[in-house]
């Protein structure tokens, strides 16, 4: 089966990970959409013609694809995806079904408009100093948080790459996100290649160097 995975960086690598660590072996083509990034902070038009267009470009291309930006995918429910000839697997959706009145969503400010809870927290900073490796920036945000519930739900597939931060910072939480649900829904055809647009490419050069110690 051909598969394309979304996102606008390079939070596509751990779910690449968790694929590969699950056996999901498909045609994988991962499309780092670096043209709109950082996305969540983009106004709703912009964001809803920009998901038409992906999932146009979709689903003359492959069987499936997996969402797994946040913002994007919650604002699936604005159009009529029965118009696309593919199958849409959504993080949000996951994502969504961990919040409950003990739970913070931590996302983009793009994420957030779709997001009625009590506990939200605009994280919007974040993706642009993860893509850019700015560790004081990231440490800092980060330490200066207060979190009013037990559980915080990373909303952003960016967050999960420094989840180890968050709790070295806030010991006493437990953060959670949706991606190994959202990788279980994808099914196994028993062969898997990997391709990818440009910048895709670019990062997959470094990771699958280094295969044996974070793939396998």
């Amino acid at each position: 089966m051909k598969v394309m995975l979304y996102d606008t960086g390079v939070g596509l690598l751990p779910f690449l990970k968790s694929i590969i660590k699950k056996e999901k072996y498909n045609e994988y083509y991962l499309y780092m959409d670096e043209d709109v990034f950082p996305i969540g902070k983009k106004d709703e038009v912009f964001i809803i013609n920009h998901l038409k267009f992906i999932l146009n470009y979709a689903s003359k291309r492959f069987d499936q694809i997996v969402i797994a930006c946040n913002t994007i995918s919650s604002y699936l429910k604005c159009i009529d995806t029965g118009k696309y000839n593919i199958e849409i697997l959504s993080i949000f959706e996951d994502n969504i079904k961990l919040l409950d009145n003990n739970t913070t969503f931590l996302a983009t400010k793009g994420t957030l408009r779709n997001v009625k809870h009590q506990y939200v927290i605009d994280g919007s900073i974040l993706p642009s100093l993860i893509e850019n490796n700015q560790i004081k920036e990231i440490i800092e945000f980060i330490n200066n948080l207060d979190f009013k519930t037990e559980k915080i739900i990373l909303g952003c597939t960016h967050f999960p790459l420094i989840k180890f931060i968050f709790e070295d910072f806030h010991k006493n939480k437990t953060f959670i996100s949706g991606e190994d649900e959202l990788v279980e829904k994808i099914p196994n055809s028993g062969f898997i290649s990997i391709d990818g647009n440009k910048k895709a490419k670019k990062y997959l050069a470094t990771y699958l160097n280094f295969c044996n110690k974070i793939l396998c």
